[in-house]
Formats: C-alpha cells, sequence, structure tokens
C-alpha cells in the first residue's frame, strides 16, 4: 500500500470478515455499521441522501432530529472515494478509541463534541457542508497523530515521515490531486483544539469535562482492557497504529514476549483524499 507505517506488524489478519468486524472496537464498530447501512439503503434507493444530511430547518421546525447522527454517518455512494474514506475511517477510529482505555463512552463524547464544534464551524462560516463525515474522519487522524507523533510512516516506498507530519501531508496531497482542502482543516482545526486543551492546557489538561457525562456512561458500557476485541484483545496506549510501527517498540517487545508470532504482512491502509460528499 502507498502509505503506511515501518516495522513488522504488530497484529496478524483476522481470520474471517466477521472476526474482524467483531474485533473492532464499540464505538468504531458502530460507527462503521452505520456508514456502510447509509450507502447500502441508499443504493437501493430505500432511503435518499436528502433524509440525512444537515438541515437545521428541518431539525428545528419539523423535528428531524435524526439528522444531527446521519450527517456523520454518510460517505456518499458506492465508489473509490467510498472504500478510501471507510479505510481511513476504521483505521484511525479503533486506534483512537484504543487511547481511551477501554472507555467507550469517553471516546464517544469526544466525537460529540468534536462533531459539535464541526456543526457550529460549518453554520458560522456559511460553508453549510451537507455531510460531515469526512471532517470528523481527520479530527481522529490529527488527534492520533499528536498523541503519537514519532511513528515513522512510509510514502510509496520512496521516502519517510514522521506521523505527526502526516495530516499535512496529506492536506498537500489533497490539493496536488485537485480537491478542495476545506474539510481537511475542519477537522484539523478541531482536533487540535481537542488535542491542545485535553492534554497541553494546564488548565484544562484532563479536566473532568472530557469525561463523558453519566448518562453516556449508563448507556455505553465500557469494555475492561482485559475484554477489549481487537488483535490481541488489549487496549495499548502511546505506541502505534494497529499495524505496527517504531513508535511502538517497547508494546511490541512485550507482545512478542505473551503471543507467538504474527503472520507477516501486516494491514495497511490506503490512505485517500477528502472527499466532498454530495457533490458527485
Amino acid at each position: 500500500m502507498p502509505f503506511g507505517a515501518q516495522g513488522p506488524p504488530g497484529q496478524g489478519a483476522a481470520d474471517s470478515p466477521q472476526a474482524w468486524y467483531m474485533s473492532l472496537p464499540l464505538i468504531t464498530r458502530c460507527w462503521f455499521t452505520a456508514c456502510v447501512s447509509t450507502t447500502i439503503l441508499s443504493a437501493v434507493g430505500m432511503i435518499s441522501p436528502m433524509t440525512l444530511y444537515l438541515d437545521w430547518s428541518a431539525i428545528l421546525f419539523k423535528f428531524q432530529i435524526w439528522r444531527v447522527v446521519t450527517n456523520f454517518c454518510f460517505l456518499g455512494k458506492f465508489g473509490w472515494p467510498f472504500i478510501m474514506n471507510l479505510i481511513f475511517m476504521v483505521q484511525y477510529s479503533k486506534t483512537l478509541e484504543k487511547d481511551f482505555n477501554g472507555s467507550a463512552s469517553d471516546f464517544l463524547w469526544c466525537l460529540i463534541m468534536g462533531g459539535a464544534l464541526l456543526c457550529g464551524i460549518n453554520h458560522v462560516t456559511g460553508m453549510m457542508l451537507p455531510f460531515l463525515t469526512i471532517p470528523l474522519i481527520f479530527m481522529t487522524i490529527w488527534i492520533w497523530s499528536r498523541k503519537h507523533p514519532n511513528v515513522q510512516m512510509s510514502v510509496f516506498g520512496l521516502f519517510n515521515i514522521t506521523s505527526a507530519h502526516f495530516p499535512i501531508f496529506l492536506l498537500v496531497l489533497t490539493m496536488l490531486m485537485g480537491g478542495s482542502p476545506v474539510q481537511n482543516i475542519m477537522g484539523y482545526f478541531v482536533g487540535h483544539v481537542y488535542w491542545f486543551l485535553k492534554e497541553v492546557h494546564p488548565t484544562t489538561k484532563d479536566h473532568r469535562f472530557f469525561s463523558a457525562p453519566s448518562f453516556l456512561k449508563r448507556l455505553v458500557e465500557d469494555q475492561p482492557l482485559e475484554h477489549t476485541p481487537g488483535y490481541g484483545g488489549a487496549v495499548r496506549r502511546g505506541g502505534a497504529p494497529p499495524w505496527g510501527g517504531r513508535g511502538a517498540a517497547g508494546q511490541q517487545q512485550q507482545q512478542q514476549q505473551q503471543e507467538p508470532p504474527a503472520r507477516a504482512g501486516g494491514f495497511s491502509a490506503f490512505r485517500g483524499q477528502g472527499h466532498r460528499l454530495g457533490g458527485d
């Protein structure tokens, strides 16, 4: 694949599609299911994208509350952009979710806060993007790159970049391929706001505001470390994406002591460009 983390893969391939699907962390699995379902239902004519996009007049005056959620769960019609963006979402969402130590409610709260800020920016700036799925994906990429800045990534096998520079590389690649960088920038900005306030700023660092409210914790069952689905079943912090990398050396060594060697050929997702939905 064109882009991927270097180093031996930390995890082998799943034995079956069902095993892979069940290995996804809870929130990532639900998000993936929602994105695939909306595209399938749209393709067979059971629903129309016009009933899914973000329309504040329909939300406020027609009480179509579902639009607040569905505008983050639609990646357009089947095609290459859909596949690439779906791979993007799964890879970085599941990696970031594991950084929350099995607290699915806290990760969901992170997405809710990011989604709310994206909606506000979309409205205030007058961009009025119909779907904000891709900016939310780019938000997860930015947060992951800040939390794990030293992972070495290979680009087309020609040169290496660190994960800290990977979002900027994607931004440049989007423009070189004739796409608009707006959705990248929106996601990066929101992701940086979240990361800076939660991880860096001394006044707000690890503030309880970033923990899911009690009603959300009751609604979403957290997954303890020993029961978290995934290759190996453990949530890792401070390492690298699921396919390994130099930044995960410590975790790789510990895993090799506990588990048999994984098979070669670990998964490495193609990193597609930002794609404005609703324009096809």
